[in-house]
């Protein structure tokens, strides 16, 4: 184990330091480049849990005390001590996995592509029951009481604790993740549609970006942003201003916190989430802070957006932005289109996703020679001022999935992701050395 001490820098000009335990980080794969963690959950004893495609010699040597399905299946759900030291059971489901949820009891939730989705014991080996749908099942969630949500398509389906359908509703255009929330009923979904629109000097085209809320019957309760491109609508998207910023919403989740959040990416400083989100004349509260809380700058490279909601109404709570600097002050991007969002129990926010260069990394074990970009993670506090957090043990590659809870008292956090390769810090390994590009997960701890 190695005990790193973090000086935060903030960006409200103050600095504090706090010491995180990093418990583990591991390459996990095989040969190859297609090896990927794409799900990453903590059981409430803090059990980790893995969704991963992992090619069935990944690795060797490392001895699970259970093991279920298919060996040759590259799609599974791998459990690991909180420490990350050993592997408690492996689950080969499918030929794939594309997600991975956790209700209140700790029972996981697996997307499985093609092959629809499974709702598995707290053990990760035994399916209590599995649906098959007729689209690729894509992104899962799942509330406190066993509610389910999956995105298969541009469907979006809802299932009681037991696997039977309640609902379902029609995605819009490019949907790109679901939600639910089992205290307000509230099933969410995210994503942007291709428009055009007149900037007051000419149409051009514009993506635009939507947070939209479903009840458990499927039927419509809110929907917020979506603006319109109709110059006489009092929605006009350029009502304000010059909102032609590309917009595209990529996650949302719901905190432990009881909370709505959303991420997104823009393709420019003049987006849309600068204004409420059902009014286009009243300026959004974005918390601000440092050169990377700011979209000053920059042109068209996809820099992060995220924002907090009130789940049964869509009511606007907090924004924050967030991209990289180049050394002549210029934004870089950070992108948030393979990542995810979540919230831990007091509402500290945390984004995982791929970086270019230069982002404000509090704990950083790579080189200093090296991009201060790569698979990431970071943490702010619940007000998004402040920045708690920001690492990676790689340059390269993108981290897919991330979690924070509290544990006996600490704060634990896992993130992990794919295109790890030789040089990738690693602390406690489960595997030691890459095997082309490998997926990767790292678990800190406070202290």
């Amino acid at each position: 184990m190695e005990l790193l001490t973090i000086v935060l820098v903030l960006g409200c000009g103050t600095s504090w330091s706090a010491e995180f335990k990093l418990l583990a980080a591991s390459f996990l794969g095989g040969p190859g480049d297609d090896d990927r963690v794409v799900g990453c959950r903590i059981q409430s004893d803090g059990t980790i849990v893995l969704a991963a495609n992992l090619a069935p010699d990944a690795f060797k040597g490392v001895k699970a005390r259970a093991s279920a399905g298919d060996a040759n299946n590259v799609g599974c759900v791998l459990r690991l001590s909180p420490d990350g030291q050993q592997v408690l059971s492996v689950n080969r489901l499918a030929a794939e996995v594309r997600d991975l949820a956790l209700d209140g009891k700790d029972s996981p939730y697996v997307a499985l592509g093609k092959a629809g989705c499974v709702k598995l014991t707290p053990d990760g080996l035994k399916p209590l029951w599995t649906q098959q749908l007729d689209e690729s099942c894509e992104r899962i969630d799942a509330g406190s009481d066993g509610h389910c949500a999956v995105l298969a398509g541009k469907t979006i389906a809802i299932y009681d604790p037991t696997g039977k359908p309640l609902g379902k509703a029609p995605g819009r255009n490019f949907t790109n993740d679901v939600c639910l929330d089992s205290a307000s009923k509230t099933v969410v979904f995210v994503g942007f549609r291709n428009a055009r629109a007149n900037d007051g000097k000419r149409t051009e085209p514009v993506q635009i970006s939507y947070v939209q809320a479903v009840g458990y019957d499927g039927q419509k309760k809110w929907c917020d942003y979506d603006w319109s491109t109709d110059q006489g609508s009092d929605r006009f998207i350029n009502k304000s201003s010059n909102n032609m910023a590309d917009t595209r919403g990529y996650r949302c989740s719901f905190g432990r916190d009881g909370k709505l959040y959303a991420a997104f990416e823009s393709a420019g400083g003049n987006h849309i989430f600068r204004y409420m989100p059902n009014d286009i004349m009243a300026k959004a509260p974005l918390a601000g802070g440092d050169q990377y809380h700011q979209f000053h700058n920059s042109r068209a490279e996809h820099k992060t957006v995220f924002c907090k909601f009130e789940p049964d109404t869509g009511r606007y709570l907090q924004g924050q932005q967030f991209c990289g600097r180049l050394s002549t002050g210029r934004a870089n991007s950070v992108r948030m289109k393979e990542g995810e969002i979540v919230a831990d129990e007091e509402g500290r926010v945390c984004i995982a996703g791929a970086a270019g260069m230069q982002i404000p990394l509090t704990l950083d074990p790579c080189g200093a020679e090296e991009p201060k970009g790569g698979a990431f993670v970071l943490m702010m506090a619940p007000d998004f001022k402040t920045r708690s957090l920001c690492t990676r043990m790689q340059y390269k590659g993108g981290s897919h999935c991330v979690d924070a809870r509290k544990v006996r008292g600490k704060l634990v956090v896992v993130y992990a992701g794919s295109g790890a390769e030789a040089g990738m810090h690693t602390a406690g390994p489960l595997q030691k050395d890459a095997n082309g590009k490998d997926g990767f997960f790292a678990i800190l701890q406070s202290e």
